[in-house]
């Protein structure tokens, strides 16, 4: 896959990520994403607000997200939401860390479905 349709793909994923969880729209926030696949990893930095999508340069991120690239490829089937990426999370398909960003945007997403009743 080219870096063009992985930033196609990412810029995506963020936008989707956001209508999901409208509450975050403004949050300033930077995530660092590993797409890992048969020991190729391609990095890239995906900002917010935006999205934005751009290879890694190095700069820290204040969230680090490593998937295998097949479960990317998945979870960007439209059929699929936010559910769908939370399960993956709890199932430790998405592993991420970022310490208290990470836990502020998972209480956002916790109160999003909450509110959407799933």
């Amino acid at each position: 896959m080219s870096q063009i349709d992985t930033r196609h793909q990412l810029e995506e994923a963020g936008r989707r990520f956001i209508e999901a969880v409208p509450a975050l729209a403004t949050l300033a926030l930077v995530v660092k994403v590993d797409l890992q696949a048969k020991g190729d990893h391609q990095m890239y930095k995906l900002t917010f607000p935006g999205p934005s999508v751009e290879k890694d340069d190095g700069s820290p991120a204040m969230i680090d997200m490593l998937i295998m690239r097949q479960d990317f490829n998945t979870l960007l089937d439209p059929r699929f939401g936010l559910k769908e990426w939370t399960e993956a999370f709890e199932q430790g398909k998405i592993k991420a860390s970022g310490g208290g960003m990470l836990q502020l945007v998972q209480r956002v997403i916790e109160k999003q479905q909450r509110r959407k009743g799933g």
